[in-house]
């Protein structure tokens, strides 16, 4: 992990049992963060979102020129 200063404030730490194994994850947070968890979350879902969009057009826009009988 790099050098930051995420370790001087104490991690989430969530642990999930999937069969017999047990998984522990820790998380940090910056906490200078200017953004909540719930602000950065809906950033992230409207980017991918925006992403499919504009390659759904993109992939429109290119079979858009055949003629509307063509053979191909």
């Amino acid at each position: 992990m790099k050098d930051n200063n995420y370790s001087k404030t104490e991690p989430i730490t969530t642990r999930k049992r999937i069969g017999s194994t047990i998984y522990e994850v820790r998380s940090y947070f910056n906490p200078a963060a200017v953004e909540t968890v719930e602000e950065k979350l809906l950033r992230i879902i409207r980017n991918d979102l925006q992403f499919i969009s504009n390659r759904a057009i993109m992939k429109l826009s290119q079979t858009a020129g055949l003629p509307e009988r063509s053979s191909v």
